[in-house]
């Protein structure tokens, strides 16, 4: 049973009906100031899991062809009126969403590089120790999120489970075929993520994040291929 999986969600959900409360009381200069913290904070979490890549030349591959396909298929676009859809649907507000800085909280809690290493690893091993420090975590990040996007921070859940139930099934059926060099190459691909989340969230510079998403999985298959030929 996919215990962290369904813990992080809830850690999410949660932290996302706190922060909305807390967003009541806060201040505005807070309220401003938080999610540009959070940003150089996503800054150094990217850092430091790209500096564990086995063979950088597969991650840089996997970004470039990933975002090129991603762009092409215009996955930012859809995944904003996907949203923008859903948040309608739950009566979660959401008429003066920024939806650019919603959609950065969307990439990061479905699809950051550290949920679907932690998430694999369950899947592969059954322990969901990792995914259980990852929800501390996000419950406090979605609290921060919360207080500026409100309570549309609760739809997030929704397609953040399914989406970590599948890697979940994936390392479960693929944990014969899984190394850690690939593990350490998904790390890296992940960090470059976080690392453009950051840059977003903190105004430096923005990039359609869930653009990357495909470099996500192509990243493993990519590594495999780049082991065997210099191997």
């Amino acid at each position: 049973m996919p215990i962290g999986v369904l813990t992080n969600c809830a850690a999410v959900l949660l932290g996302g009906l706190l922060g909305t409360y807390l967003g009541k009381i806060l201040s505005q200069g807070l309220k401003d100031n938080l999610p540009t913290l959070f940003g150089f904070c996503s800054i150094a979490i990217g850092i430091n899991s790209i500096i564990k890549a086995s063979g950088m030349t597969a991650v840089v591959l996997a970004i470039l062809v990933g975002f090129t396909i991603g762009h092409s298929l215009h996955l930012e676009h859809w995944t904003s009126k996907f949203f923008h859809g859903l948040v309608r649907t739950l009566h979660l507000g959401g008429g003066d969403i920024d939806m650019e800085f919603y959609i950065t909280a969307v990439a990061l809690f479905c699809c950051s590089g550290f949920g679907w290493y932690s998430t694999l690893t369950e899947g592969i091993t059954g322990d969901p120790s990792l995914l259980m420090s990852k929800a501390v975590l996000d419950f406090f990040t979605t609290m921060i999120f919360a207080a500026s996007l409100g309570k549309a921070i609760c739809a997030i859940p929704l397609p953040q489970c399914a989406i970590l139930l599948v890697v979940f099934m994936v390392g479960r059926t693929l944990s014969a075929y899984l190394t850690p060099t690939m593990f350490a190459d998904l790390s890296a691909c992940g960090g470059i993520l976080t690392l453009a989340a950051g840059f977003r969230v903190s105004k430096i510079k923005s990039l359609p994040l869930v653009d990357l998403m495909p470099a996500l999985i192509l990243v493993m298959p990519f590594s495999m291929a780049w082991s065997a030929l210099m191997g």
